[in-house]
């Protein structure tokens, strides 16, 4: 019994720590809101990091089963929520070795530790996606 609740204490433990380093990356962190309007017309939301390189915003997928970029390669024209405005973009994949380095690097760059401890803890495949501005 002392083996199990002793198991018990350190699974609660971690599963604090874990939970309480997502809260902190995202309270520490610019999150925007990605939505999508994937087959039948019906929107679909996520919340991501971004970087921007003076001309682009890029996001990424930090892996390819993301549920949300399904729909992105459905409709690649999205909108996208930053600083309490939201604007429409048309969405690019860039599944280049040499992108996936630039973007990578870059969000290493802008959320340092928080991303560092991302890519331990998930499987990662990257992909960026640079976000192209449509007027309206």
């Amino acid at each position: 019994m002392r083996l199990n609740r002793r198991t018990l204490q350190i699974t609660l433990v971690v599963l604090v720590a874990y939970l309480g380093w997502q809260n902190l990356s995202f309270a520490n962190s610019e999150v925007v809101v990605l939505r999508t309007f994937g087959t039948g017309h019906v929107e679909h939301y996520a919340s991501l990091w971004v970087i921007e390189d003076g001309r682009h915003l890029w996001v990424r997928a930090d892996n390819r089963e993301r549920r949300w970029l399904r729909h992105v390669r459905a409709n690649p024209q999205i909108e996208l929520s930053r600083d309490g405005q939201t604007r429409s973009y048309l969405a690019t994949f860039f599944d280049y070795p040499d992108a996936r380095e630039y973007v990578d690097s870059r969000f290493r760059q802008k959320y340092g530790f928080a991303d560092w401890v991302r890519a331990l803890t998930e499987d990662r495949d990257t992909l960026p996606i640079r976000l192209g501005r449509i007027d309206r």
